[in-house]
């Protein structure tokens, strides 16, 4: 987290000292973000591997980042968010429409995987050119908030760096204005363009990966580098297997002459002809080779991914235990861990799009339209978990006569079709 001293900030706009000290900051963490892409691109360090010249330089990387970023982003936002406002059901309606004309289901996925990469992700609410709001994601390596350095930590503005060849484009998204400086560098006298947004609030959305803002694979990145180089040298290995040495025992060599006639070299004739003659009985030939134990090699491999898995709290949904004839309620044992993760991702997310809904309701607001109660909304992620619809079916028929019918309607597998139509 970005902080400063509140008192830094007069009239509204922080000083030309603060805004260096908190850059600082933010270019101290970006080798961090950069290694973090990388890997989740699949430019592992292994691609950066050297060796002798000769020697098989095999270098296969292989997804685990990606995978986990996917899986967890996936499992948390598969299906969109949904809101609901009990009592202002006319504000959750212009609210919900206001995220549909912006788009914001998009950019919540995107958010959700860097937040899943980055441990972090970002979002801005801006005015396109037809005035109407909109919501974008951001990309963590070139925004951040700044926070104050107070046990509540409250926003003081939001900041989005683009880098040039000449220079960089600095952007302030403070509480009523956007304040853009030039290439210069020098915040106090490189504004290029101040103007006022109708949000009444920060329009930059930070949603945290838990407290430490940790990427999801962050933790298993030496396990990751382990299994490429397994990998790599295994494939290295089977390639110096076929370039075995040949050990003569006995012999001062092949000979280079074949019957005083011009011939091929006496290891090229070895190729061709497949046969070597021996001077004597006590002469040998045999090959010098590395018998690679695959057995022992593959231990380590399932250990290794076992052991990446488990501490990225990431099921192996290869694994033969999630086969498909197991029960709804055996697959969710399985995911018992992620399910914890994902709670915890949850809460931090939900926290932002809570601010975001405070940053849009500003928008409706001075839009004269009904604005909501971002306090008071209710905001659910719902998941899309394997079900085993006879299961579910028998238990409700041996609630018949317990429960209301409209129970058993409401979370019956399969609704009637009047049911359907009216949702």
């Amino acid at each position: 987290m970005i902080t400063m001293d509140p008192g830094a900030v007069r009239h509204g706009l922080p000083d030309e000292e603060a805004l260096k000290e908190v850059m600082t900051q933010f270019e101290r963490g970006l080798p961090r973000l950069n290694r973090l892409w990388r890997y989740y691109q699949g430019k592992h360090d292994v691609i950066a591997r050297q060796r002798l010249p000769g020697l098989p330089n095999q270098r296969l990387v292989n997804g685990f980042p990606r995978y986990i970023a996917q899986v967890s982003s996936g499992y948390l936002l598969g299906e969109p968010v949904r809101y609901a406002c009990p009592g202002d059901e006319k504000g959750a309606y212009a609210l919900e429409m206001a995220y549909r004309r912006a788009e914001a289901d998009s950019a919540d996925m995107e958010t959700a995987v860097a937040q899943a990469v980055y441990g972090r992700g970002m979002t801005l609410c801006y005015l396109d050119e037809t005035g109407q709001a909109r919501v974008c994601a951001l990309d963590p390596r070139t925004s951040f908030i700044v926070h104050d350095d107070t046990v509540e930590h409250r926003p003081l503005f939001g900041c989005r760096v683009l880098t040039e060849a000449e220079g960089a484009h600095i952007t302030l998204y403070l509480p009523d204005r956007v304040v853009v400086y030039g290439k210069a560098g020098r915040f106090g006298k490189a504004r290029l363009q101040v103007y006022r947004h109708p949000f009444g609030r920060i329009p930059m959305t930070e949603y945290r990966n838990g407290q430490d803002a940790r990427g999801d694979f962050e933790d298993v990145l030496a396990l990751v580098d382990a299994y490429d180089l397994l990998q790599s040298d295994r494939l290295n290995d089977r390639m110096q297997f076929s370039d075995a040495l040949l050990v003569l025992t006995g012999v001062m060599g092949i000979a280079e002459d074949y019957g005083g006639e011009p011939s091929p070299g006496a290891m090229e004739r070895l190729r061709q002809e497949r046969t070597l003659a021996l001077p004597d009985s006590e002469a040998k030939a045999e090959w010098l080779v590395k018998n690679p134990s695959e057995q022992d090699v593959d231990v380590l491999r399932r250990a290794l991914v076992e052991d990446i898995h488990k501490f990225s709290m990431t099921p192996d949904f290869a694994d033969e235990r999630f086969a498909g004839n197991a029960s709804g309620i055996a697959i969710k044992y399985k995911l018992f861990n992620l399910e914890q993760r994902i709670l915890m991702k949850e809460r931090w997310f939900v926290k932002g799009l809570r601010e975001r809904a405070r940053v849009m309701a500003g928008y409706l607001k001075s839009t004269g339209q009904a604005a909501i109660d971002a306090d008071r909304l209710e905001i659910r992620i719902p998941r899309r978990l394997p079900v085993n619809e006879l299961e579910r079916a028998q238990a409700l028929s041996l609630l018949k006569g317990i429960v209301a019918e409209q129970t058993l309607l409401d979370n019956a597998p399969i609704l009637p079709r009047d049911t359907a139509e009216k949702e």
